[in-house]
Order: C-alpha cells, then sequence, then structure tokens
C-alpha cells in the first residue's frame, strides 16, 4: 500500500467540501424558506385582520346612516348642551346657598351682639 491509498484523493476531498458547502447552503436556504413562511402567514394574517376591520367599519357605518347619524350627533350636542347649563345652575345654586349661609351667618352674630349689648 501506498501513502496515496491511505489518503483520499484531491478529486474526493473537492467533492466533500463541495458536498459539505451544499449542505451548508440547503440549510441556509431551508431557513430562509420557514421564515419567508411565516412572513407570508403573518402578511395573510394582518390582511385578514384589516380586511375585518374594514367590513366591521362599513357595517357600522351603513347602521349609523340608517339610524340617522346626523340626527343622533346632534341631540348628542343638544344633550351636552343641557348638561353643561345644568352644571351652570348647579354651581350658581351652590354660591347661592353659600352666600344665604354667610349671611345667617352674620344676621345670627348681629342678633347676638344686639341682645348682649342689651
Amino acid at each position: 500500500m501506498t501513502m496515496s491509498d491511505d489518503e483520499p484523493s484531491l478529486e474526493l476531498k473537492l467533492a466533500r467540501a463541495a458536498y459539505a458547502e451544499a449542505e451548508k447552503a440547503k440549510k441556509a436556504a431551508e431557513q430562509d424558506r420557514a421564515a419567508a413562511e411565516y412572513e407570508r402567514g403573518q402578511a395573510e394574517h394582518r390582511y385578514r385582520l384589516i380586511a375585518d376591520l374594514e367590513r366591521n367599519i362599513a357595517a357600522r357605518e351603513q347602521h349609523l346612516q340608517q339610524l340617522g347619524e346626523a340626527q343622533l350627533l346632534e341631540r348628542e350636542r343638544v344633550a351636552d348642551d343641557k348638561l353643561k347649563q345644568a352644571q351652570e345652575l348647579l354651581a350658581s345654586y351652590n354660591n347661592d346657598k353659600h352666600a344665604a349661609a354667610i349671611y345667617l351667618r352674620q344676621e345670627a352674630e348681629r342678633d347676638k351682639a344686639k341682645r348682649s349689648a342689651a
């Protein structure tokens, strides 16, 4: 046996190196494909979500039109105005009540002073 019989030939070494390189490329390609399939699935999922959202918005807009959205908004505006008026009236009532309490206390103090003086 010669030394060349124990060692692989240059062609065999090159073939093995090319095979190892091909295996690496194959593994990288499989990973890239899996990542692409995942991204595609995510994109399809987002597309379905957006389509559902658009359908829901369209249905809501149609429902609002059927209900008379303009009238609803006007009623909401009127209700807000009435609430503001009620809050202002309550604040005015509280201020008047406070002023009346101060007046009554002052009157009571004056009466007490008159009785003490007499």
